[in-house]
């Protein structure tokens, strides 16, 4: 849920913070070459890069790309089961059992529609959220290789090495070093921020993949949907669920969930899954402006203000939530008003 832009100004520093780390081309290297405006308020978002800066490139594990609208009921099921608790042993047999195929059929079919074999997607995408808590947070090693679904500390170190091309430990430093100097925050940027409670509610989702920029016309994409499969429009609550950082994962792999509040929508044989939004701590702050923008936002909720709050984020969250106050499938390419929502510990 880390989205942050790199500026020119400090080209010099991040050579040598990647010399000195010395990861391969994919890793976080690719940071030294992004030029952005040193002025935070004017500077070009960027939703998507090409290779990611802190990531690793798609071919490297993969021959084909996910499908841009994930609408095969049996894979959505699998996908779901596998994301549910990142913590969690989640076996081939166990998603299998719960689609009612063998092992064989499941692997088989995850594999043609998914571009790769279930075991391959849990690995990248608990690393990937792995790498995202190496390079945000101070926590013991040890915890981000539990909460990945590593019981052992040696398999972790192995597996994000295959990945990343770096051990966890200097993957931390150099994408640590290479994060711009956090601004002092006034009152007024505090003043923007809310932290409290917030009940637990059911949602109807739909995956899609694809870089950030993409994001507006998943929306549109969804709206037409809901339109087509009856759902009440003028009830609709809508919800963006993020799971990925451009930074780390590839642009055509990046996750996001589009969804709405459930009220008892009967789901049928729709591509809806049900989502729990969980009971919990959050913090949230409010963006309005062009969803181009939208990483501002999020610099500054999740690595600005955090730094300076003595609070730290779930480890298993499970991603960051964006609640709409106004329908983005007819605001696309305009003004977006959303709440920017990420679950904190305790």
């Amino acid at each position: 849920m880390i989205l942050r832009s790199i500026h020119s100004k400090r080209a010099g520093r991040l050579d040598k913070a990647c010399g000195e780390a010395k990861l391969i081309d994919l890793s976080i290297c690719g940071l030294c070459h992004h030029s952005m405006n040193d002025d935070f308020e004017n500077s070009n978002p960027v939703l998507a890069y090409d290779p990611p800066p802190a990531g690793y490139g798609a071919s490297v594990l993969r021959k084909a790309p996910p499908p841009r609208m994930l609408d095969h009921h049996r894979i959505v099921r699998a996908v779901r089961m596998i994301e549910r608790t990142p913590a969690a042993s989640t076996t081939l047999k166990d998603v299998s059992a719960h689609l009612g195929l063998s092992p064989f059929h499941f692997q088989r079919q995850f594999q043609e529609v998914m571009g790769e074999s279930p075991s391959a997607y849990m690995r990248r995408t608990r690393l990937d959220r792995a790498a995202m808590n190496l390079q945000m947070s101070a926590q013991p090693i040890t915890h981000i290789a539990f909460n990945a679904g590593y019981a052992s500390h040696e398999a972790f170190i192995r597996a994000f090495q295959r990945q990343f091309g770096a051990t966890p430990s200097d993957y931390r430093v150099a994408a640590q070093r290479v994060l711009p100097a956090r601004p002092r925050l006034r009152k007024a940027d505090l003043a923007r921020v809310k932290v409290g409670r917030r009940p637990k509610m059911r949602l109807l989702a739909m995956r899609f993949y694809g870089s950030y920029a993409l994001v507006e016309e998943n929306w549109r994409i969804f709206g037409e949907y809901l339109k087509r499969v009856g759902f009440p429009m003028g009830e609709a609550r809508p919800v963006g669920i993020i799971l990925d950082t451009p930074l780390i994962t590839p642009g055509e792999l990046v996750r996001y969930d589009c969804a709405v509040v459930d009220q008892g929508f009967p789901v049928g044989d729709t591509a809806l899954s049900p989502l729990q939004f969980r009971a919990g701590r959050y913090v949230s702050t409010n963006h309005a402006g062009p969803y181009a923008e939208i990483f501002r936002a999020y610099e500054f909720v999740s690595v600005d203000w955090i730094a300076t709050s003595g609070e730290i984020f779930l480890p298993d969250g499970n991603g960051g939530y964006e609640f709409y106050n106004l329908p983005p499938w007819d605001h696309t390419g305009r003004m977006q008003n959303l709440d920017i929502v990420l679950p904190l510990a305790g």
